[in-house]
């Protein structure tokens, strides 16, 4: 092998090198984290936190809260964080699956008075999610209508 093949070889191992290292998944660009109440109180564990996107393109993330109400969110099992954007906060019980695999919602969670106005796409909570580190508490008030406070 000549010096010149040498230099190729050895020029190409390192191309490879840079693009294999340098070629993960792309980020998601921030981080969130917050405090849910329901009417003053903290949340029970289990609660599900989802943010889902609002622009064209955006993959949604969620978190499901501890016994604290905290959440953080997850856009994979693995790979923390959400979309920077505006974003509909979708909020439901977590649900159990049974022994023939129907959803259940958990014990501690069925005396839960969160209006269905919070479960699904039409939710009325939008938040901003800024590229970084975002804490972002979300409070519901069950008492009175809904309404979406950026």
């Amino acid at each position: 092998m000549s010096g010149t093949d040498c230099c190729r070889w050895l020029g190409t191992i390192a191309t490879l090198a840079v693009v294999v290292v340098g070629c993960g998944p792309p980020g998601v660009g921030a981080t969130a984290e917050g405090v849910v109440t329901i009417d003053g109180k903290t949340a029970p564990s289990g609660i599900r936190v989802d943010f889902q996107p609002q622009g064209p393109a955006g993959s949604p993330s969620m978190g499901v809260t501890d016994a604290n109400g905290r959440y953080k969110l997850f856009s994979t099992p693995a790979r923390k964080g959400v979309m920077p954007g505006e974003c509909r906060v979708m909020l439901q019980p977590s649900r159990e699956y049974g022994p023939d695999g129907t959803p259940q919602i958990p014990e501690a969670l069925k005396s839960l008075r969160l209006p269905g106005d919070y479960a699904g796409e039409q939710s009325p909570l939008i938040r901003t999610v800024k590229p970084g580190w975002n804490q972002i508490d979300i409070a519901i008030d069950t008492t009175s209508k809904p309404n979406s406070p950026k």
